[in-house]
């Protein structure tokens, strides 16, 4: 009985010993498998699901992490952020794994190659140990029939657009430096925000246009996503004259009548007068009888009056375009993302970190992209809200608060597009890519 007693002793040390060693072996090597839902019958701008399939031998150490590079001529998001175990027998070997899903919308006609997925593996307390790599995959494209794949075409069951103008133009008297807002709406089914294209803004000569960032609000439900996107557009009129600000279309392609529809979005004509002439100086000859005692007084408070009155339209104008620029700015998305995330809503917080990711300089991206722990709070954060089994609490958000404020780089403005002194007429569209396309 005691040597039974012993031999089961030293059995336990020799396991205990063994664990830290067992814990950082490298894993096994997967299976990695690339599959496309359609396979085939796609069009210019239809979402195509990417599956990607990593399958362990035996048992998964931990859930690899999976990145699909960006495919020219297509935009490649994550589809959904938790991945889903899987298990399968394949000859005599069982096997358990995970499948990732990614989205890829075609912008052009013809050939589309994905490059293979890239697959680290990770030890058991969640550390690098090796690499494995998926299979490149083709597909190809069509553009049907009164499609222009140069537009922001959608190919989805249903999409909507609408859009508001404030101050109303019909009831509303212009004056050169004033300004009006268009608030554009969109809204497709089976299609995420993220694949819809910018539209393309133009204004006429004597008129600039500003575009903020857009605005996301996607809906899941069990699966199926409802894309919504909102954005918002701001014409400033330089000088008097009449201008009209363009109509805007959204095409798509109906994927269940299969054919060819567009959303009109109607311009507007604005006419613009001249701001208002100084008033005149007062005649205060005749009003003052000692104009001795008076004329110094009466003489500056009207020359303060006309210096307003001249100054002030071209003042106003340049406070409001600082304050948009500033409003679109990498500095002021960062400060709203750290005062959002550090009241524990997740949510909210997801909705402000897309904005700051997209408003980076591409340096500032790709270090985000390295920045391993920002990462992995971005996967806690996603998971949360998309995926199943994870919390985003107070102390999550403050981790996150003050990794993105350590990404600050002094010395760059922040701005999502570059800020001369007098922006472009044509201001052309901001990409609409995550920051990266990593599940965990």
């Amino acid at each position: 009985m005691m040597r039974r007693a012993a031999a089961i002793v030293v059995a336990l040390a020799m396991a205990m010993a063994m664990a830290p060693a067992l814990a950082q072996a490298p894993a096994a090597t997967p299976l990695v498998r690339t599959t496309l839902a359609p396979p085939d019958g796609i069009v210019v701008g239809q979402p195509v699901q990417l599956h990607v399939e990593v399958l362990f031998p035996g048992e998964m150490p931990r859930p690899p992490l999976v990145k699909v590079p960006e495919s020219p001529g297509a935009q490649t998001l994550r589809f959904e952020t938790q991945a889903i175990t899987i298990r399968e027998r394949i000859g005599d070997q069982d096997y358990v794994g995970q499948r990732f899903e990614f989205v890829i919308f075609p912008r052009r006609g013809g050939d589309i190659a994905v490059p293979a997925a890239d697959v680290t593996l990770l030890d058991r307390s969640g550390d690098p140990v090796g690499s494995a790599k998926g299979q490149q995959i083709h597909f190809s494209v069509t553009v049907p029939p009164g499609i222009d794949p140069s537009g922001p075409v959608l190919a989805a069951p249903d999409v909507r657009a609408s859009e508001t103008w404030s101050p109303n133009p019909e009831s509303t008297t212009f004056k050169a430096g004033s300004a009006i807002t268009r608030v554009i709406q969109r809204k497709a089914t089976a299609v995420p925000a993220l694949g819809m294209a910018d539209f393309r803004i133009a204004a006429p000569v004597g008129v600039r246009a500003y575009a903020d960032p857009p605005v996301i609000d996607d809906k899941v439900d069990r699966g199926s996503v409802e894309g919504f996107r909102t954005d918002k557009v701001t014409y400033v009129f330089e000088k008097p004259g009449s201008y009209v600000l363009p109509a805007l279309s959204q095409p798509w392609w109906d994927t269940d009548d299969r054919q060819a529809r567009t959303e009109t979005l109607a311009g507007v004509t604005v006419k613009v007068s001249a701001a208002a002439a100084p008033s005149q100086q007062p005649r205060w000859r005749d009003a003052m009888a000692d104009w001795r005692r008076f004329v110094i007084p009466v003489l500056g408070a009207a020359l303060v009056l006309l210096l307003g009155t001249l100054l002030w339209p071209r003042l106003s104008a340049l406070w409001r375009r600082r304050e948009q620029r500033h409003l679109a700015s990498e500095a002021f998305a960062r400060k709203t993302l750290c005062q959002i995330a550090g009241t524990g809503d997740a949510p909210a917080s997801y909705r402000a970190l897309v904005t700051w990711l997209e408003r980076l300089p591409p340096d500032g991206k790709d270090a985000a992209r390295r920045d391993n722990r920002l990462q992995s709070v971005i996967t806690q954060l996603e998971r949360s809200l998309f995926g199943t089994g994870a919390s985003w609490s107070k102390q999550n958000g403050a981790e996150l608060a003050e990794l993105v404020a350590r990404r600050h780089t002094p010395g760059r403005s922040g701005l999502l597009h570059a800020s001369p002194p007098l922006p472009p007429l044509n201001p052309p569209p901001s990409s609409q890519r995550p920051a990266t396309q990593e599940n965990a």
